[in-house]
C-alpha cells in the first residue's frame, strides 16, 4: 500500500487528494498547506491528518508526495521532497525557470530509486492516447504540424501572473508537452504574439489574455497554438496533428454542413473547467504513478518531458514581451 501525502490544497491539490482516496493500492495519509486553517479544513473533510509542508515531507508514514503548490514554488518543494527520500508526483510545470527545472533534475539524479512523475495528464486521456497511437503507427504519414487550441473559461478578473510563472508557462505547458509528444522532436525556437485586450492591466505585468504561439522543432516540425483565458462558452481544448498523408483530430463534433459556431449560449454543452473535461485522465495518471512506485508499471512523463515544456514556456512568455522569436533553452527574462 503506497502511503501518499498531498502538499498544496488549491484546485489541483484538492482534486488529487480526493482521487487518491479512491485508488486501489494507495492510501491518503495527510494533507498540507501554507495556510494551517486550510489544511485543517481539508483534513477533516478527507479523514486524514493536517500537516505543514515540513512535517509532511519528513513523515515516516508517507512514501510519496503529490506537490500541487503554486507553480513558482514547484521546484523548491520538489527538491525538498526528493531530499526527504520520497517518491514525487509533481504538478506541471515542474518549475517556472530553466534553472529551477535543472535543480529538480539534479535532485532526482541524486535519488535514482525514487519515482518522479510530472502531471501532464493529457497523456492519460483516452482520446489523446488514441491520437498519439495513430500518429505513431503512421496513419497520417510523417507528422508535420501540431495545431492546438487551449481556451480557459474567462475569470471575473485575472490573478497576479508571478505565482503561476505567467499564463504562457502555467497553462500552456500542457500544449508544449503534447506537441513534443506527438512530434517526437526537440523544440528549438518559440515565438508568441500576445493580446491583452480583455485584461489590459496584464500587459504591464508581462502577461496576456490571448496568444498565438509558434514552436519550431529540430526535425522540421512546427506547433501552432492558440492559448486563451477568455473563452465565453467553456473549457475548450483541441488538437490536430497534420501529416504528409492525413491528419488526426481531437476536438469538438462538427455540424453536418462542416461549419460550427460556438457562443456563450453553448456553455451547457461544454465542460466548464479542466477538472470536468479531464476527470478520467487525472485518475489514470495517479493510478500510473502508484503502479510505478510499487514496481508494477512503467514511469510516466518525467523531468525530461518537463524540461522541454518549461524551456518552451520560458521562451514563449519572453517572446510575447519582446515581440521576436527566441531560442528555446536560455532563461529569458520576462518582467
Amino acid at each position: 500500500m503506497l502511503r501518499i501525502g498531498v502538499a498544496g490544497l488549491g484546485g489541483m491539490g484538492s482534486l488529487h487528494a480526493r482521487n487518491v482516496l479512491g485508488l486501489p493500492g494507495a492510501r491518503l495519509v495527510a494533507v498540507a498547506s501554507t495556510r494551517p486553517e486550510r489544511a485543517e479544513e481539508a483534513a477533516a473533510e478527507l479523514g486524514v491528518r493536517a500537516s505543514t509542508y515540513g512535517e509532511l515531507f519528513a513523515a515516516d508514514d508517507v512514501d510519496a508526495v503529490v506537490v500541487a503548490a503554486r507553480s513558482v514554488d514547484h521546484a523548491v518543494r520538489a527538491c525538498e521532497v526528493l531530499a526527504a527520500g520520497k517518491h514525487l508526483f509533481l504538478e506541471k510545470p515542474g518549475a517556472t525557470s530553466v534553472a529551477g527545472q535543472g535543480a529538480v533534475r539534479e535532485a532526482a539524479e541524486a535519488h535514482p530509486d525514487r519515482v518522479v512523475q510530472v502531471g501532464y495528464h493529457r497523456r492519460y486521456d483516452r482520446r489523446w492516447i488514441e491520437a498519439r497511437r495513430r500518429v505513431t503507427e503512421g496513419s497520417i504519414g510523417r507528422p508535420l504540424l501540431v495545431v492546438g487550441v487551449a481556451r480557459d473559461v474567462r475569470a471575473p478578473e485575472p490573478e497576479d501572473p508571478l505565482p503561476a510563472g505567467g499564463f504562457l508557462m502555467d497553462m500552456a505547458s500542457h500544449d508544449y508537452d503534447a506537441a513534443c509528444w506527438f512530434l517526437a522532436q526537440e523544440p528549438v525556437e518559440a515565438y508568441a504574439a500576445r493580446q491583452s485586450s480583455v485584461y489590459p492591466e496584464l500587459e504591464a505585468l508581462g502577461d496576456l489574455d490571448n496568444a498565438a504561439v509558434t514552436v519550431r522543432f529540430d526535425g522540421g516540425g512546427v506547433a501552432a497554438l492558440h492559448i486563451s483565458r477568455t473563452c465565453a462558452w467553456g473549457h475548450d481544448v483541441r488538437v490536430e496533428v497534420v501529416g504528409d498523408e492525413g491528419s488526426v483530430l481531437v476536438g469538438n463534433a462538427s455540424s453536418r454542413d462542416g461549419v460550427s459556431v460556438m457562443t456563450r449560449a453553448d456553455g451547457r454543452s461544454f465542460p466548464q473547467d479542466y477538472r470536468e473535461l479531464f476527470a478520467n485522465a487525472y485518475v489514470a495518471e495517479l493510478a500510473a504513478f502508484v503502479a510505478a512506485c510499487s514496481g508494477e508499471g512503467p514511469p510516466g512523463p518525467g523531468l525530461e518531458e518537463d524540461r522541454r515544456a518549461v524551456a518552451v514556456g520560458v521562451a514563449a512568455r519572453a517572446s510575447a514581451v519582446s515581440g521576436r522569436p527566441l531560442e528555446v533553452g536560455p532563461d529569458w527574462p520576462w518582467r
